[in-house]
């Protein structure tokens, strides 16, 4: 009977991977190709290039306001798949949008959904997942999301080399719709039992998130992944740009150069879905190191073998840092609330993600890109040192608890 409900969860993982992996490529072509298509399709200015991904995450930020705490944990699969069908339908729309008011509402209606689909897929797998090997999992999970990242922007770059930009949608609708049709099929299988199904309160759901809030580890993991948050907004929102006017590489060039990123990210999620991490605050240590020299990088015009130096550098941060983040939170969480937690972790990336674009697409405009670039690296620096000081006093707090009082 066990060996019978193991393979039925494997199965079920594996059905859960492949509705991430499509999912993930369908959300990241509208990250790295709706800017390219509002530059030279629409021929918006650099303004509305980083508008685009403002509206992209009011609409993830909405969705996690208004609707991921409500759902209750035995829901979440069904909802998933309701979500992943709206996004199906807005990439189809995409297809024919001719202007650029069309293309902030369906950036806004996209955010709404991968505000839903992502954090709800996160309390999935750990729902499902046996609690000894639930940091496995999560990197699985993880690994998942940037092996689709690297196909998803090769697909892209042979798209922008020998397509016209409008054709991505067409493609990507498909692979998209494949996503929604694999959840419908997942949602009849999968069976969350929750203690409660009654709808969540806003002020249970503020309870709860505040409650979640004041525990030292939750707060090192999300520091943590906010400061990330700036060199990848940077890179899928303006790195074509970047590369274009600083190193003269092609929007299509630079497709092919950002599956190294993902590749670096994708080996590092690969390895901690295998293996156990035995000192994980030091590997989050050297991600952080790494964000900080790598964004600096990126910043540096001296030709296309620095910019491929700085894409390898961030690849590693980019692929260890949120499935360690999500590995804290979820040892800190109990099943049952880890839609209001990750919602909440998502809902500040996604404020992160809302005003990043606007702000640094302001400052190119009225100075140029690279002072943007050591700008916003002020608040990068902050925010993980304040990442890093949760994490200290929550460890001194702990130890404090464990030693033996004297008499």
């Amino acid at each position: 009977m066990k060996n019978a409900e193991g393979k039925l969860l494997i199965i079920n993982f594996i059905m859960l991977l492949s509705v991430t992996f499509t999912m993930r490529s369908s959300t990241n072509m509208l990250m790295t190709v709706v800017p390219v298509f509002t530059k030279y399709v629409i021929n918006a200015d650099v303004f509305f290039v980083g508008l685009t991904a403002t509206f992209y995450g009011i609409g993830a930020m909405a969705s996690n306001i208004f609707v991921n705490g409500r759902i209750s944990v035995d829901k979440t699969p069904k909802v998933i798949f309701a979500f992943l069908l709206v996004m199906t339908l807005g990439i189809f729309i995409y297809i024919f949008s001719t202007n650029i008011y069309e293309v902030l509402i369906l950036s806004g209606i996209t955010g709404l959904s991968m505000g839903v689909v992502q954090p709800l897929l996160m309390t999935v797998t750990n729902a499902i997942a046996p609690p000894e090997k639930r940091d496995r999992y999560i990197a699985a999970y993880t690994a998942a999301l940037s092996l689709s990242l690297i196909f998803g922007v090769l697909l892209e770059g042979l798209i922008l080399s020998y397509i016209n930009v409008r054709y991505a949608f067409v493609i990507f609708f498909f692979i998209a719709l494949f996503s929604s049709t694999g959840m419908y099929v997942l949602s009849t299988r999968i069976h969350i039992p929750a203690k409660s199904t009654k709808t969540r309160s806003f002020k249970e759901i503020i309870s709860r998130a505040s409650t979640s809030l004041k525990q030292g580890k939750v707060l090192f993991a999300m520091f943590g992944n906010i400061s990330y948050a700036f060199p990848f907004i940077l890179l899928i929102t303006y790195g074509s740009i970047i590369g274009k006017e600083y190193d003269g590489i092609s929007p299509g060039i630079f497709l092919y150069l950002l599956a190294l990123f993902y590749g670096v990210s994708f080996m590092s999620r690969l390895i901690l879905s295998f293996r156990q991490v035995k000192n994980k605050e030091f590997l989050m240590y050297a991600a952080f190191g790494a964000s900080i020299l790598g964004y600096l990088l990126v910043g540096i015009d001296t030709g296309i073998v620095m910019f491929i130096a700085a894409l390898l550098i961030l690849g590693f941060p980019h692929g260890a840092i949120f499935p360690l983040s999500t590995s804290y939170i979820a040892a800190s969480v109990d099943v049952e609330y880890m839609n209001i937690v990750y919602s909440v972790f998502l809902l500040i990336m996604d404020v992160i993600a809302f005003v990043i674009p606007f702000i640094f697409g302001l400052i190119s405009e009225l100075y140029n890109i690279k002072i943007a670039i050591y700008l916003t690296l002020l608040p990068m620096a902050l925010l993980i040192a304040i990442s890093v000081a949760f994490n200290l006093k929550d460890n001194k707090v702990h130890k404090k608890a464990a030693s033996p009082e004297k008499i």
